[in-house]
Parts: structure tokens; sequence; C-alpha cells
């Protein structure tokens, strides 16, 4: 039941730290034991690449600093 408990805190978005205390423990490693984290909340999270903007290259201002020789 325990595993169960952990596993629907963390994936209803209780933080660790939380959870370690609810679940009595001193050491967050013994928390992380309870740990199990489903398929589908896996593939609901997002990907930090789609959060990033890409500019359009051709309105994209260079640099004209020279290399000196």
């Amino acid at each position: 039941m325990r595993h169960s408990y952990a596993t629907h805190q963390l994936e209803a978005g209780v933080d660790l730290p939380t959870l370690q205390n609810l679940m009595g423990h001193a050491d967050i490693r013994d928390t992380a034991i309870y740990l199990h984290v489903s398929k589908r909340h896996l593939q609901a999270a997002p990907s930090p690449l789609e959060a990033l903007q890409i500019s359009d290259p051709s309105q994209t201002e260079r640099s004209r600093r020279q290399i000196k020789k």
C-alpha cells in the first residue's frame, strides 16, 4: 500500500520533500524506494525541447565582429 500511496501522491503533483515528510522518512532515498511512475504519467510529461522558441534564421542578426589575424 505504501508503494501505491507514494505513486499516487507523486502523480497528483506532490513534491518529493512533502512526500518524504508524509511517509515519515528521514532520508529521501527511503522515499525513493516506494516511487513508481506509470507510463501514462511519463508520456504526459512535457518535453523541454517543446518549450524552446526557435526564431527564423533569415531574421537573425549576425555578428559583424572581425577576427584579427
